[in-house]
């Protein structure tokens, strides 16, 4: 069973959000049930091992091309390309005033493709969409190239999206000028590599890339030029072995994109953009003050924003603990469209000491895999210093050695750190309220932030962001509509009843109409909420245009 989803209405009706729950299938526990359930969970299993990638055998796709025509291609203007001694030939006799592009009809996820290129004149550009997608209604593309052409051959692009990739030089290195080039891209789950003429050139693993799509052949905009693609076999569900390396040797070779867009500071937020908030109780405990929520909302008073609090005591970078039919951490953001995600974690597992570090940092980066997108943007907050002296785990007036002891500065660094290496945003906190005149009073025990420290924390979020927001009364209204929508929030999100909601008591007389047994009554009231919550969402709205300056 999966967490109820919570879904956005489409554009034409400009609903949002219309959370509306789907409940899964209930499981049920009665005398012999079990050996049914595993014999069912066996060939379940059975099943899905006949079709996964690792399981799969790897098929020649013999329909990609057929050596002879253009059948199952197709571009916004075929004039550029013919067929010409068994290769693809794109030809343009005047200058090209944008990128044009082949598109094959061929759907690819995990694939392995092997084509020699040659371009004349060797200075000019192309490249080799995978994965792809056709942007807009002229045919340009959306998704990872693999680059060719002077100065850039054999690195990974990725097309009107998230730009370089992967610009080494290996397969510059490689490669013959003015001649035929072997081009190879193998791509096998969140993992791409690339090869020119036997020499390894691309290898990056990219978690929440584009896991699917079209290949497309380019022309560059540009000089006339001429690039003849001479297509040798494109394989599906491949071994995973290139360049003279196994599979092991090429994981070994693997690091993360390029790509540092979505690491720049500030962030810019669209109008119905999705921003959740995660991460253990400090996270958890906002929505009882609002104060972030609020400066954010102010800091944008015309732009309507959704802002969920996913935050749950206890939780850390090793486990997520939730109810039976809840849905995992990552399910949860999906299904509310999570545009933004603020992610808070590391205080509580600096209590481990500096010894657990790379540990942490292997699972920090374990668990901000399962939520990374293309086009997600995720900013990691730092943990906050422990006030040792405000412990109750200590006698009164005693410092809390376990507290004072605890490497949060080193797990701070180490954050940032795996924020810069893969690409998000980070927001230091530990240092400028270590620094804070207030410190030593922003905590209710040695640990967890007052309001006092929710509203310190939140400005120099804001002030990190770039939006710099102090909190006044002037914010008074919109903060109590923040308030009376996050306890709509959380009664709906997190019912109390879960368990007979969605989780392992379904199956209880309690969960069913007295008179129909067969009619489940709390889905039917949760749906209650969900006008309320986007009443809730309007007079929030409401008291942001209020905030907006006169003109």
């Amino acid at each position: 069973m999966i967490r109820p989803e919570f879904l956005y209405g489409n554009a034409e009706c400009n609903v949002s959000p219309a959370l509306q729950p789907l409940t899964g299938p209930s499981t049920v526990r009665r005398p012999g049930a079990v050996r049914v359930m595993h014999r069912f969970l066996l060939l379940t299993t059975l099943l899905w091992m006949s079709f996964s990638t690792g399981f799969a055998q790897p098929r020649l796709d013999k329909t990609f091309f057929n050596g002879k025509d253009l059948v199952g291609w197709s571009a916004t203007d075929m004039t550029y390309w013919s067929v010409k001694n068994g290769a693809i030939v794109g030809r343009a006799d005047q200058p090209v005033a944008k990128n044009r592009f082949l598109w094959s009809s061929v759907n690819v996820s995990d694939f392995y493709l092997s084509i020699d290129v040659k371009l004349e004149p060797d200075d000019r550009n192309a490249g080799i969409q995978f994965r792809s997608k056709q942007a807009d209604a002229t045919g340009q593309a959306l998704g990872y190239q693999a680059d060719m052409g002077k100065d850039v051959w054999g690195r990974l692009y990725h097309e009107h999206g998230r730009q370089k990739l992967d610009w080494g030089d290996r397969g510059e290195k490689a490669v013959k000028r003015g001649q035929w080039n072997h081009y190879e891209i193998l791509a096998v789950g969140d993992r791409i590599w690339t090869a020119i003429n036997g020499k390894l050139a691309v290898a990056i693993k990219d978690p929440g890339g584009d896991a699917s799509g079209q290949i497309a052949l380019q022309i560059h905009s540009g000089d006339p030029q001429t690039v003849t693609y001479k297509i040798n076999k494109l394989v599906h569900h491949p071994k995973v072995e290139l360049a003279g390396m196994n599979e092991a040797q090429l994981n070994d070779q693997l690091k993360r994109p390029e790509d540092k867009r979505q690491s720049r500071l500030p962030l810019k937020f669209n109008p119905d953009e999705v921003i959740a908030f995660a991460g253990g109780t400090n996270i958890a405990t906002m929505r009882k003050d609002g104060i972030l929520e609020t400066l954010l909302l102010a800091a944008h008073p015309t732009t309507k924003l959704h802002l969920w609090n996913l935050g749950w005591d206890g939780d850390t970078v090793y486990e997520q603990f939730r109810d039976v039919g809840f849905g995992s951490w990552s399910k949860n953001l999906d299904s509310l469209g999570a545009d933004v995600v603020f992610v808070q974690f590391g205080q509580l597992e600096s209590l481990d000491g500096e010894k657990a570090l790379p540990g942490f940092v292997k699972a920090y980066q374990k668990l901000l895999d399962s939520i990374r997108k293309t086009d997600r943007r995720i900013v990691l907050l730092s943990p906050i210093p422990f006030e040792p002296a405000r412990s109750h785990l200590t006698p009164e007036g005693k410092s809390n050695n376990r507290l004072t002891n605890a490497p949060v500065e080193q797990y701070t660094n180490a954050i940032q750190k795996l924020a810069e290496s893969d690409g998000y945003s980070f927001v230091d906190l530990f240092h400028p309220v270590q620094s804070s005149a207030s410190f030593g009073t922003l905590t209710t025990n040695g640990m967890h932030l007052n309001t006092d420290g929710q509203q310190l924390v939140a400005e120099l979020i804001l002030k990190a962001l770039h939006q710099p927001q102090e909190f006044s009364n002037q914010f008074a209204p919109l903060r109590k509509e923040v308030l009376t929508k996050n306890v709509l929030w959380f009664n709906y999100w997190r019912p109390s009843n879960w368990a007979f909601l969605n989780g392992d008591r379904i199956t209880q007389p309690f969960s069913h109409d007295w008179k129909d047994k067969n009619r489940r009554i709390f889905p039917e009231e949760m749906k209650a909420f969900e006008p309320l919550i986007r009443e809730a969402e309007q007079r929030i709205a409401d008291e942001q245009h209020k905030l907006a300056p006169v003109r």
